[in-house]
């Protein structure tokens, strides 16, 4: 399942499918090897005062230091990969509304189980967070891209925010179909697009320039 849509597969509830259901062990492990690195280098990187410490003050060696910083980079990885299996149990998978055809209730599942069905008397505003990166270039052409879907209730509570993958779903399409879905619940369904050009990136040369903007 590679983008965000609409299920109405079940005659008696809709679903916003938002990610892939591959269950949180599985996304886990496919998340984990690009965390790899990241995680490695912050962990050492977090030890830097520690380091300092040793060899300024403790005269420690360069063998005990190193040391100090493999401890510090596999603690990075364990705390990271700690992370990463939470938020795989976290995330939600699902927006379920039902019944289908007047929906009151949602219910937040999470890919295996579902939270407990909530009013829609309970939910404010939905809405979708569209914020696109174009190039500097004359075509204006999307770089990248994030969307995040946001469930507001009517206590001020915000629902934990739930990224939409891959950055190049329409999200206009998606917000016709929900805000028709809930229009009889009466629930504020938003979409907000959001465009910002890239930075340039000047490399100068042969000296300093003499002024800035």
């Amino acid at each position: 399942m590679n983008s965000v849509r609409i299920d109405r597969s079940n005659p008696d509830v809709v679903d916003v499918v938002l990610r892939e259901e591959v269950g949180p062990l599985v996304f886990a492990a496919r998340r984990w090897p690009g965390e790899v690195i990241g995680s490695l280098a912050a962990g050492a990187l977090y030890g830097t005062p520690v380091y300092a410490v040793m060899a300024v003050i403790l005269g420690q060696g360069p063998g005990r230091i190193w040391a100090v910083v493999g401890i510090a980079a596999a603690v990075g990885l364990v705390v990271n990969t700690f992370v990463i299996l939470y938020g795989a149990f976290r995330h939600v998978t699902r927006l379920r509304f039902s019944p289908a055809a007047a929906p009151d209730t949602m219910t937040l599942v999470r890919g295996s189980r579902t939270d407990r069905p909530r009013p829609l008397t309970d939910v404010q505003q939905i809405w979708i967070d569209h914020s696109i990166i174009e190039s500097h270039e004359r075509d204006r052409k999307p770089v990248s891209a994030k969307i995040t879907l946001y469930v507001l209730l009517k206590n001020g509570r915000l629902i934990r925010p739930m990224p939409l993958l891959p950055w190049t779903t329409d999200t206009t399409p998606l917000y016709r179909q929900l805000q028709q879905t809930l229009a009889p619940a009466a629930v504020q369904v938003d979409l907000v697009v959001q465009r910002r050009v890239q930075s340039r990136i000047v490399v100068g040369h042969g000296g300093s320039t003499g002024g800035g903007s």
